[in-house]
């Protein structure tokens, strides 16, 4: 056991076939300490836990999409990119070798497996990883560069290694990061999509995604939000942005989907800041221009104002703008209840008595159409006053 791996980690989505890894793993007596895990968990440990040491080796279970979605992450989080990964699959899903291999797994193994083998595997794989190849030692000088300040030298390094692998998705990654930089978007926008192209790579994605916004290039960052959401947190003005763009192509599904998606990240990015601008307005407003009756646009504007029924306090972090815009939508969404709540909110934080004046005429309106003639009165009185003041 002298020349044995320490810890090696086991993923699945199901116990069974946690099980089955691990006692298989041990079985080799090649490994000190097996350790199991569903994907999520799998992921905390390798980018959370910082006092305990990083595995030396990692098998996932492939018996849907998540095995290959968690590869994905590990290969574009720069900490952990390097660590062997053998995806393991049984055998009635043997086509899913090439689409492992693609993601740039270390091995891919079917199932049953036989230990030795196993073990045998996993000394080549360490092997390769102790001794790395020409392509593998540029991209390290070129990585040691970049966190030295020298984009310049880096590039140099990441060029060669590119030579080396014309179709290397992390040459083509770091390649685009040196160009962005040294603020050569052009080239850094050219390599980020080839390395997108050839394989799915994330971080390239996400890169795009934030030079296209910067640039309000909605149209072309679109593709890349409705691609992204599925394996990562995004900006909520990123979401909001390829809600309009999806909008403007027709795509209301995509668009709605966005902007929900967006009001949560607004929720979550704002915890203790009262003074966060709600950025899914901007897509909301675009909605009710193009798709004022649609009934996909209609249901996510009740669900935003009953959730802001639900959790009153998220009202306090709006400016009287954007709940007077608000109690607007949730009017026009037939949510009277809500849009009363928004613009009484709005009364409280009214810049003058203009502002008032128009609050309390929506207010009278809104009880109007509820049919409460006697506050509908009282509004229009009210507005009447301030106007008059």
């Amino acid at each position: 056991m002298a020349s044995s791996l320490q810890v090696v980690c086991v993923a699945s989505e199901t116990s069974s076939s946690r099980r089955m890894l691990s006692t298989t793993v041990k079985l080799t007596g090649y490994v000190r300490h097996v350790e199991s895990h569903d994907f999520r968990n799998l992921w905390r440990r390798l980018t959370l836990s910082a006092d305990e040491p990083m595995p030396d080796a990692v098998l996932l279970y492939h018996d849907g999409p998540h095995a290959l979605n968690l590869l994905d992450r590990i290969r574009s989080t720069p900490e952990i990119e390097t660590l062997p990964v053998v995806v393991v699959t049984p055998e009635t899903t043997a086509n899913d070798v090439l689409a492992a291999m693609e993601r740039d797994a270390d091995d891919c193994m079917l199932t049953p497996i036989v230990p030795e083998k196993l073990a045998h595997r996993l000394r080549a794989i360490i092997g390769r990883r102790k001794s790395p190849s020409p392509y593998e030692q540029m991209l390290a000088l070129g990585k040691k560069a970049l966190r030295a300040g020298d984009p310049l030298k880096a590039q140099e390094y990441f060029a060669e290694a590119l030579a080396m692998k014309p179709d290397a998705t992390s040459a083509l990654y770091y390649c685009g990061l040196g160009a962005e930089m040294q603020g050569d978007l052009e080239s850094a926008v050219q390599y980020y999509t080839r390395a997108a192209r050839f394989r799915m790579n994330l971080r390239a994605q996400e890169r795009l995604c934030a030079i296209y916004f910067k640039q309000g290039d909605y149209q072309a960052m679109e593709p890349l939000v409705n691609h992204l959401h599925q394996y990562i947190t995004l900006p909520s003005a990123w979401l909001v942005a390829a809600g309009k763009a999806s909008f403007s192509k027709g795509n209301v599904d995509d668009a709605v989907r966005n902007l929900r998606q967006a009001h949560r990240r607004w929720v979550a990015e704002g915890e203790g800041n009262k003074a966060s601008p709600y950025t899914p307005l901007g897509g909301l407003v675009e909605g009710l221009q193009r798709y004022p009756k649609h009934p996909k646009y209609l249901d996510v504007c009740v669900a935003i104002a009953v959730d802001f029924e639900r959790n009153r306090t998220l009202i306090e972090r709006l400016s009287f703008d954007e709940r007077m815009a608000l109690g607007t939508l949730a009017f026009h969404a037939e949510r009277l209840s809500e849009a009363r709540r928004f613009w009484l909110k709005a009364l409280d934080v009214a810049p003058d008595e203009k502002a008032k004046l128009v609050v309390h005429k929506k207010l009278a309106a809104t009880y109007k159409k509820a049919g409460v003639d006697r506050l509908a009165k009282e509004h229009e009185k009210l507005g009447e006053t301030n106007g008059a003041t």
